[in-house]
């Protein structure tokens, strides 16, 4: 007869909730590209961001372009590590692969 009103959600931080909204599932790649671009120069400093011309995010992989020749070689042999570092700050296992080009 009488229906139950459903629980009210517990209140959230504003940045959760926008970013729970932000990210659905047409948009999860652009998602985690942009919250890529915003911990790279504070993960791997100046200069590699400098040196980092853009990203994709395609089937769980990150592709970071980079114009500076030593540096995508320096890259490449620690992008497991890249690859551990994103996903521990996101705080979930969403990158499978980092490939450096």
């Amino acid at each position: 007869m009488y229906k139950k009103i459903p629980p009210k959600p517990e209140p959230q931080e504003l940045k959760q909730a926008f970013l729970r909204l932000l990210r659905n599932q047409k948009n999860e790649a652009g998602y985690f590209k942009a919250r890529t671009k915003l911990v790279w120069e504070k993960f791997f400093g100046k200069h590699t961001a400098d040196n980092t011309r853009d990203f994709l995010v395609r089937n769980h992989k990150l592709y970071v372009y980079v114009t500076n020749a030593p540096l995508r070689n320096q890259l490449t042999m620690v992008r497991e590590g890249i690859r551990q570092r994103l996903n521990e700050e996101f705080g979930e296992e969403y990158f499978l692969e980092v490939v450096i080009k």
